[in-house]
């Protein structure tokens, strides 16, 4: 099979099972959409993807003596992102104070 049918093929599975996910709520029967596994899964599924997002985003990849200062950026600015967001329980509010936060550490520390 050729690369650009591999494309292809890959993208069609992804859109495919995209909306088998999107739909199965309307196909699913109700009594399944009320049994207490489903509402644990909803409850602790968005906490979940965050804190995956989180951890594959930080830079802890590299060897222990090579740019430290850059995971330690990054946790800093995690840490007024948290603090941020639990003061004023604004998103939009904590992104900025987060990405503002980053660039402002390693612009004072010249790590980047």
């Amino acid at each position: 099979m050729s690369q650009n049918m591999l494309w292809l093929v890959s993208v069609l599975a992804m859109g495919l099972i995209t909306f088998l996910l999107r739909a199965a709520p309307t196909m699913l029967p109700k009594i399944w959409l009320k049994s207490t596994l489903l509402n644990a899964l909803n409850f602790a599924l968005p906490l979940c993807v965050m804190t995956l997002l989180v951890l594959t985003g930080l830079h802890w990849q590299t060897p222990l003596n090579a740019e430290n200062g850059l995971l330690a950026a990054q946790v800093s600015a995690l840490m007024l992102v948290l603090v941020s967001y639990r003061y004023w329980r604004n998103v939009f509010i904590s992104m900025i104070v987060g990405v503002a936060a980053l660039n402002l550490v390693l612009y004072w520390f010249q790590v980047a």
